[in-house]
């Protein structure tokens, strides 16, 4: 309007294009939503984009309905003021609401990176709950984060509730994610209210029978490290052959999480006060890791690990290869990948298939229960695995690595002989079938 309003053009012309318009909108068969988003959805998109503003879903489809007679409106107009007649028509000018532009920092993706760099979410946290936020924007029409209500919220509640989602999920999945994002927004003043300090799932108090996670049992573990000690596949690279031959022995005489041993890098093999250890820290990977130095068992250095490391130097993982990772921007970390690789590797290939016992964590359970049979001092045997002090009193001193060194001594050596052969447990079917899936 404000670019034609001096110069409209001649009548006949602007009535062709009313002419025109009213044909395009006329759906040839069929509802009309559809037609008008084939018809006018390219240039309504581009008209947003122009203003910085991104609809999708019912918001998108009402918005093109808009559009599409906001133009008609507005040629109608035009054809007034070309033949001469420049009366205000104020039942147009007030049809829609005063435009107000949007406030880029406003926006989810700005909001969400601040809000995962403030509160140092993990990896793992920042793949689970970005898809929440991804799924209500696609819901609501809008990445507008100043735009959302709590009715927006409730509604997105009630439908995860009427679907498949259990109730559990729904309240420390979507809901946790919801409160947690906006009320950081609301505290650090990026958004004006909480939409989701109100909104709530509840639970019966019938509490589901859960069933104790145990640690691996002798045949089990005893399976694992000799596996581990066997040759490897030949196809595997040099990182994955390692994290076999090395990662259930350290977990083994460590009781560390298997992550925090495939985050080691050749830095993190160490000597402190003359005594040979792994330094388990934060910035190598996982912020939630517990930093602690561990001494390392004598029968890990008599099979020369520590040699071994030291064959790589600086921050070099021990674990995965930086220069082949597939995306340098992955969400979730490489040592975490080689963590669940194997985990497979110990319930197909080994075949270690105790629903009791969780693959990455079997080495933790074990290490504990197999601590107290050696009377390890209960102290240091949840410091050796970076378990959080029950008391102030506790927190107070530290348990140097001579005061632990005595304690891992005491843990009862492996003595297990290696395969002359690769183990693999898998059924003939089952490893034809993998080995014809694999790429």
């Amino acid at each position: 309007m404000a670019a034609r309003r001096d110069e409209p053009g001649p009548p006949a012309e602007i009535e062709r294009s009313l002419r025109e318009h009213a044909k395009r909108k006329r759906p040839p068969i069929g509802p009309l939503d559809p037609h008008l988003y084939v018809t006018f959805g390219l240039e309504a998109r581009a008209f947003l984009q122009r203003k910085g503003i991104h609809l999708v879903g019912d918001r998108l489809h009402s918005f093109i309905r808009s559009y599409v007679e906001a133009k008609e409106l507005a040629e109608r107009e035009l054809l007034q003021n070309a033949k001469k007649d420049y009366t205000p028509n104020k039942a147009v000018a007030e049809r829609f609401p005063e435009f107000k532009p949007p406030n880029p920092e406003k926006k989810f993706d700005v909001l969400w990176a601040e809000f995962a760099e403030a509160k140092e979410l993990a990896a793992s946290t920042r793949k689970k709950w970005e898809p929440y936020f991804r799924q209500l924007i696609k819901r609501i029409g809008t990445d507008d984060m100043s735009s959302v209500t709590e009715q927006h919220l409730l509604d997105w509640r009630d439908a995860l509730l009427a679907s498949k989602a259990s109730r559990r999920n729904v309240k420390f999945g979507y809901i946790a994610a919801a409160r947690a994002f906006f009320g950081w927004a609301k505290n650090e003043k990026k958004l004006a209210t909480n939409p989701a300090a109100e909104v709530v799932v509840t639970i019966s108090e019938k509490k589901k029978r859960q069933t104790k996670k145990v640690g691996f049992d002798d045949l089990e573990a005893r399976t694992i490290l000799a596996a581990a000690l066997g040759p490897q596949n030949e196809r595997m690279t040099e990182e994955n052959a390692a994290a076999r031959r090395w990662v259930p022995w350290l977990c083994a005489y460590t009781g560390a999480r298997v992550n925090e041993i495939t985050q080691l890098r050749a830095c993190d093999v160490i000597e402190k006060d003359g005594i040979p250890c792994i330094h388990i820290r934060p910035e190598a990977g996982t912020v939630k890791t517990a930093e602690r130095t561990v001494p390392l068992h004598p029968h890990l250095l008599q099979m020369q690990f520590v040699d071994w490391a030291h064959r790589k130097k600086g921050d070099t993982p021990l674990f995965y290869a930086i220069e082949r990772q597939r995306k340098k921007d992955r969400k979730n970390p490489t040592y975490t990948s080689v963590g669940n690789k194997l985990a497979d590797w110990v319930r197909k290939g080994l075949q270690i298939t105790n629903p009791k016992v969780a693959p990455n964590h079997g080495w933790r359970h074990r290490f504990k229960t197999e601590g107290r049979r050696a009377k390890m001092l209960w102290q240091v045997l949840d410091a050796i695995q970076g378990l959080a002090p029950r008391t102030d009193g506790e927190n107070y001193g530290e348990i140097p690595v001579d005061v632990m060194l005595p304690e891992i001594q005491k843990y009862p050596w492996y003595k297990i002989d290696a395969p002359a052969k690769p183990v693999d447990r898998r059924r003939r079917s089952q490893r034809r079938a993998d080995e014809a899936a694999a790429p």
